[in-house]
């Protein structure tokens, strides 16, 4: 009997047991079924809460949208733009988690940028605009190169004379900005104004003697007799070809100043190299000189000029104190938005902006990868009929401007239209990449030729010896154990060199004729590595005709004989971000972006420029 009652309390414990997990597992069930029941109810609730405040959000965002924007209605346009005019805005690389310590060691923080057309564009609505009357402009904070300065100085004046008011405050202005202030309506500066005018140029290092000194051997190769922007390598002072190689400067020059005195009646060469006597004499001051001369309307304090633009203008409904203003960007997003026009045929446009090298496109560089890729993209859509090319560059690296050529002709063996549209700069590399289109538009000012080239390498034996270390080796081959950097060049050596940089120049001269349908000759005499503004190079036949981004656009629509078209700008793809902690990396692609010289690359071409080294001064 007592094993019995030991056996039924067992069996009371498992039941119990049992019972107990029994009941948790019907929790867990139960738990479990309502959990997914939820989370159906959530999904299906999420989604039609999404739809349908999509569906509001539309049909009433043009409300809430609208409340945003300001109304310009009387108010006065401010514009104090700080920042580079572009034809193209560089992609900007993605985000890295060390951007938020704001490293800059390469010097990579994006300017503002104001696209070129975008400036022409804004000033034109601006005398269009009924809605406002007057702006008040800084223009010392633009970089703008001085080619595109003329034209947006053009299109102030004729705000101007439309009877729009543009009044230029600024306190500081060089010749660029002087150009643009003086098509306003009135010019105003502070007693301790300064404008300072030195017309175009400017003064070179030459290095003949720093190399010498300090035992460093330039290898400077170039074909071209004017093709002088290296021989300030070898070189110490410069040399009258490469004087007589800058007077494309001379026209832009003469219309700078007929622009001047046409609006103003101050002489700007008269400014530039005599004015000074009259300070030095006593005939006036260091303070009032430009009043005196005409060169300022106004000269008073900021305190001043507010009361007397609130005077004139009118004080904000809020502050009767401030004007009543409304600033660049606000006043831009008050403009209606074009309709996309509804077309299968598309136009692409692709900009070459900046020095030619290899990798990606950022600001001041069309990296070959970049640019490449663009005009890829752009001939490889079935709704492109024709590409135009925006260029403007001085050149660069030979192998990166090869690859961008390579590229133009396969679309145009696709029969795609590649019409070119320069811009500031159109040089040596940039002509390159130009010469093989179907047609070339210049604007009248463009920089273009420099069909030349030459190398860079240098070499520093002198210093190892003077240091004491001697290099020696042995190799299977006869230059395999020469280190062209460090030990002196055999003649052979120099001249398979020289050899490279004639044979670039014979195909630069020769694939220019066949291009263009000059004669060999023809093309022998006008290259040489000379420079050439777009009219000069319209009557050499270097160029086909002048025109604008927009005419080159239109006439690509009738060579592709097309009835209806929409323009779309290929946008550069995002480059690799910058790695501020590889900063050895950083001081070598510096250098050679500086010299065009490749410390340790024994690729010949790599250190073959075909660039405008005399351009460096238009931007």
């Amino acid at each position: 009997m007592a094993k019995k009652k030991v056996e039924k309390k067992e069996d009371s414990f498992a039941s119990k047991l049992g019972n107990f997990f029994g009941t948790v597992w019907h929790y867990i069930r139960t738990g479990r079924d309502y959990f997914w029941i939820g989370v159906r109810f959530t999904l299906a609730t999420g989604i039609f809460l999404f739809v349908a405040l999509s569906v509001i959000g539309s049909l009433i965002s043009p409300l809430w949208e609208g409340s945003d924007k300001v109304d310009p209605a009387g108010k006065v346009v401010v514009f104090k733009p700080s920042g580079v005019v572009v034809d193209q805005p560089p992609s900007e690389p993605a985000a890295e988690w060390y951007d938020e310590f704001n490293f800059d060691f390469a010097g990579n923080e994006s300017p503002i940028y104001y696209p070129y057309q975008d400036m022409l564009e804004f000033f034109e609505d601006f005398k269009n605009d009924d809605r406002v009357s007057a702006m008040i402009f800084d223009p010392s904070g633009l970089r703008v190169s001085i080619v595109y300065a003329l034209p947006i100085a053009q299109k102030i004046k004729e705000a101007v004379d439309a009877g729009k008011e543009v009044v230029v405050r600024s306190d500081f202005m060089v010749a660029t900005d002087y150009l643009l202030a003086s098509g306003a309506s009135e010019i105003s500066t502070s007693t301790y104004g300064i404008i300072d005018i030195q017309g175009f140029g400017g003064a070179r290092q030459y290095l003949k003697n720093f190399f010498e000194k300090f035992l460093i051997t330039p290898r400077i190769y170039a074909a071209g007799d004017f093709k002088t922007g290296p021989e300030s390598f070898l070189r110490d002072s410069m040399s009258e070809e490469a004087k007589i190689n800058l007077a494309f400067y001379e026209p832009l020059w003469a219309k700078w100043k007929d622009f001047v005195y046409e609006n103003r009646n101050v002489d700007m060469q008269w400014i530039a190299d005599e004015s000074f006597q009259e300070i030095i004499d006593g005939t006036t001051t260091t303070t009032n000189a430009a009043m005196d001369w005409g060169m300022i309307d106004f000269q008073e304090e900021e305190e001043d000029f507010d009361k007397r633009m609130i005077e004139k203008y009118g004080a904000s409904e809020d502050d009767e104190e401030k004007l009543d203003v409304v600033y660049y960007r606000d006043y831009l997003a008050s403009f209606d938005e074009e309709m996309p026009v509804n077309s299968d045929n598309e136009i692409k446009v692709v900009t070459v902006e900046g020095t030619i090298m290899g990798g990606d496109v950022t600001f001041g560089t069309a990296g070959s990868d970049g640019v490449v890729a663009m005009i890829k993209e752009a001939h490889e859509d079935e709704d492109t009929k024709a590409i135009v090319l925006r260029v403007n560059s001085p050149g660069g690296s030979v192998v990166a401007s090869d690859y961008m050529r390579w590229e133009i002709e396969k679309a145009q063996e696709k029969g795609i239209p590649v019409i070119v549209s320069m811009g500031t700069l159109a040089a040596s590399g940039g002509y390159w990449i130009s010469s093989l289109a179907d047609k070339i538009y210049a604007e009248p000012d463009t920089i273009t030729g420099s069909i030349g080239v030459y190398g860079t390498l240098f070499s520093f034996e002198k210093i190892y010896n003077w240091m004491g270390i001697n290099y020696d080796g042995y190799s299977t081959t006869k230059y395999g154990a020469f280190d062209f950097t460090a030990m002196d060049w055999p003649e052979e050596f120099t001249d398979t060199f020289k050899a490279g940089i004639d044979e670039i120049y014979v195909q630069f001269t020769t694939q220019t004729a066949e291009d263009r349908g000059l004669p060999i000759e023809t093309v022998r005499e006008i290259a040489k590595g000379r420079v050439y503004s777009g009219e000069m190079a319209l009557e050499i036949g270097l160029v086909d005709e002048l025109g604008t981004l927009h005419d080159a656009i239109d006439y690509a629509a009738s060579l592709a004989e097309l009835e209806d078209f929409k323009v779309e700008h290929v946008i550069p793809p995002a480059p690799a971000p910058v790695d501020p902690f590889a900063l050895p990396d950083l001081i070598k692609s510096f250098f050679q972006k500086e010299t065009g010289f490749n410390l340790s690359n024994r690729n010949m071409y790599d250190n073959i420029r075909i660039y405008c080294l005399e351009c460096e001064a238009i931007n």
